[in-house]
């Protein structure tokens, strides 16, 4: 595949699983794009015209498959190799189905990539009402990403078209997708047609960020400088994500240059873009990216100072920890704390130990306690037995309380609310204790109704009359609220 094709199938992956976006199965509808004067013919309908790059247009011929895809000679062959051979037959529905069905993630996305490849808008259109059957999750969201970008690489006008006929977040998660594969060949046609259609339009704000921002990184990769000039004039509920990403692009290759560029935006534009460079500087010359921030005055130097020690913590922790020893400031020092612990913590589990071991002689105040919540999230996912053994070991106040009620909202506890309940009897402060214990008797009542009432018969932590709303609460009011807990969380 082309390097702009696999760029633009990656970002296509990325906004499929990360987003969930679903596309629309039938376009037509809704807004027209520009006229195209790029990409490939439209075959009509499906089957063998669906074929893209050999045999005439509705003629029943079909494109050969390459020499790399044909059928071992049992007849058997790949997963990928079976699902061209249908496509050769003409055959798309089925082709998709044999993809679908098969199992091993691996093996299905590799073959669909081929397929995709093979195809045609028309075939595109058929792919897309098979992946609109399939069950929600990563293979539907990954298939419908893979087949816009496919589509936009074909005409991004078509693909736009088609989009149309969706609505709501369908339609803007599949825009973004179109986009950002139309910027891969024409930046400056991509953002325009964003400017004067997408946004005329309107629409999810975070959406139109996340869309512009799609825009905006491709345009960067190919001619930063003009990137950045368009950015700037975009109107304000979205220019601050574009900037960030142009100016992180260009931190990439030179992380000085941006630092400059990023302090000639308007003072309302930089502070994040700021973070951007800091973050991005880190990760090569996190001393460099520092001594940079610590130049800054105000929020913007709080703000780019923290980024910048988030990633020194993370690749050099004893350079970080050293460095913020020396900081004479303790306020500044106490804001710091949580970037470096909760950052050198997130390394693995044993990093996790240490952080937490360091974190533990720091002095009592917010940047402890914070930073405590952020090691114990980060320790939670490598070595919950570890993490719970540290916190348990701590003396009690305001930071163990953080740790305590962090530790709670893992999914490590989700399934032993008998034990929930014993950390959260073991919080300090009267009020967030009652609270914590409230809300995990609750799930402890779902599971195991005897045990959390005979709990409840001795516990002088809640109130009489908390004890009596919880004993009243019907299976489905119990399931409710522990579902509505769940969302929260994650």
């Amino acid at each position: 595949m082309k390097t702009s094709s696999l760029v633009s199938v990656a970002v296509a992956l990325f906004f499929g699983v990360a987003f969930g976006y679903v596309i629309g199965r039938q376009g037509g509808g809704g807004r027209s794009a520009p006229d195209s004067t790029s990409g490939e013919g439209v075959g009509g309908g499906s089957g063998a015209s669906a074929l893209g790059g050999g045999g005439e247009r509705g003629s029943g011929t079909t494109a050969a498959v390459g020499d790399a895809d044909v059928l071992s000679e049992d007849g058997e062959g790949t997963l990928a190799q079976r699902a061209l051979q249908l496509l050769e037959e003409g055959n798309v529905e089925a082709a998709l189905k044999a993809v679908f069905g098969a199992p091993g993630q691996m093996e299905r996305m590799e073959a669909l990539l081929k397929l995709v490849r093979r195809l045609d808008a028309s075939g595109i259109e058929v792919a897309l009402g098979e992946v609109r059957g399939m069950p929600r999750g990563m293979d539907m969201f990954m298939s419908a990403s893979l087949l816009m970008a496919r589509y936009a690489e074909i005409s991004p006008q078509k693909a736009l078209d088609f989009v149309a006929g969706s609505s709501g977040f369908e339609r803007m998660m599949g825009t973004s997708s179109v986009l950002r594969t139309w910027a891969a060949k024409d930046p400056k046609a991509a953002g325009e047609y964003l400017v004067g259609t997408v946004l005329e339009e309107g629409g999810n704000d975070w959406q139109m960020r996340r869309t512009t921002a799609s825009v905006a990184s491709e345009w960067a990769r190919q001619d930063p400088a003009a990137a950045l000039e368009w950015a700037k004039g975009l109107p304000d509920d979205v220019r601050g994500e574009a900037l960030e990403t142009v100016i992180e692009r260009l931190a990439t290759d030179d992380p000085s240059n941006a630092a400059t560029v990023a302090m000639g935006l308007p003072e309302g534009d930089r502070r994040d873009v700021l973070k951007s460079v800091a973050d991005q500087w880190a990760r090569t010359d996190p001393a460099a990216a520092v001594a940079w921030a610590t130049s800054l005055e105000g929020g913007e130097r709080s703000a780019a100072l923290g980024e910048a020690m988030q990633g020194w913590a993370f690749s050099d922790p004893d350079g970080a920890t050293s460095y913020l020893e020396e900081i004479t400031d303790a306020a500044e020092r106490d804001g710091l704390l949580p970037d470096v612990a909760g950052h050198w913590a997130r390394r693995d589990g044993e990093s996790a130990a240490a952080a937490a071991d360091w974190l533990a002689g720091q002095d009592e105040g917010e940047g402890k306690t914070r930073a405590t919540g952020g090691v114990i999230n980060a320790w939670m996912d490598s070595d919950p037995g570890a993490a719970s053994a540290w916190l348990g070991e701590q003396p009690a106040g305001v930071a163990k309380d953080r740790g305590i009620v962090t530790m709670l909202n893992e999914r490590a506890l989700r399934d032993v609310p008998e034990t929930a309940v014993a950390w959260a009897d073991a919080i300090s402060e009267p009020e967030m204790r009652s609270e914590q214990v409230y809300k995990e008797t609750q799930r402890w009542l779902s599971d195991d109704r005897e045990a959390a009432l005979d709990y409840l018969g001795s516990s002088d932590t809640l109130s009489d009359a908390q004890k009596s709303e919880l004993i009243e609460m019907s299976p489905e009011q119990l399931q409710r609220a522990n579902d509505s807990r769940r969302r929260r969380r994650f």
